[in-house]
């Protein structure tokens, strides 16, 4: 993959990261309403904790990969650099 498609997908895993990381965020919201009250209510609401856990977890992890990804792409965008520069110098 070229520099530019690498971190392209450093900025796609970010952006994953930013949706999953609030994906339980409405649920919990609503459910720790006072209109929200039903027989199984506390076990819903401790699930919801668990998950939006989870789901910073995963966004954590997400961020690790497009950290690592850009890593990457700055790697290609030196080898890329290089390679250009190998090229001006061959005589023509």
């Amino acid at each position: 993959m070229t520099s530019v498609e690498l971190y392209a997908k450093a900025h796609h895993l970010d952006a994953l990261a930013d949706d999953v990381e609030v994906c339980v965020d409405t649920a919990i919201t609503v459910s720790s309403s006072e209109n929200w009250e039903c027989e199984n209510a506390h076990d819903v609401r401790d699930a919801l904790k668990h998950w939006r856990s989870a789901a910073r977890s995963a966004a954590r992890n997400l961020r690790d990969e497009a950290a690592r990804v850009r890593g990457e792409a700055r790697r290609a965008a030196d080898h890329e650099k290089e390679a250009r520069e190998r090229r001006d110098r061959q005589p023509q």
